[in-house]
């Protein structure tokens, strides 16, 4: 009998998986198998040493983890990640920075002004008074 502290989620879903460290990063892709709230269970074509940092990008988060174990099985390695930091939202944080950004370039646009011999603005983005 399995003894967890937390629910375990099946999966299949296809991830994009950077393998961290020295002397370089190998980037790959891999099928999460499982989830839980401490970790998850993915399978990669080829082995990770244990205790290898990861970064897995789903569709809106990136997940950064450890490698716990990794076994063969079935031609491929299935590897035991315990995750330590996770970023969501991030379909909703690049849409507040664009918001932000067009935001920023109508300010300065209207900050873009020329003066008259008497101080006063006489243009403003491009448009004359």
């Amino acid at each position: 009998m399995e003894q967890r502290r937390e629910l375990r989620l099946v999966l299949n879903q296809s991830v994009n998986v950077t393998i961290l460290g020295k002397p370089e990063m190998q980037r790959t892709t891999g099928r999460v198998k499982n989830t839980s709230g401490r970790g998850l269970g993915l399978e990669l074509a080829y082995p990770v040493s244990v205790g290898c940092a990861l970064k897995i990008e789903l569709e809106d988060a990136i997940l950064l983890g450890e490698a716990m174990y990794c076994r063969g099985e079935n031609g491929c390695y299935f590897v035991g990640i315990e995750l330590e930091q996770s970023l969501s939202g991030l379909s909703e944080l690049s849409r507040m920075v664009r918001a932000f950004a067009e935001e920023y370039t109508d300010r300065e646009d209207a900050c873009d002004a020329e003066h008259d011999r008497d101080g006063r603005v006489a243009r403003v983005a491009g448009r004359w008074r």
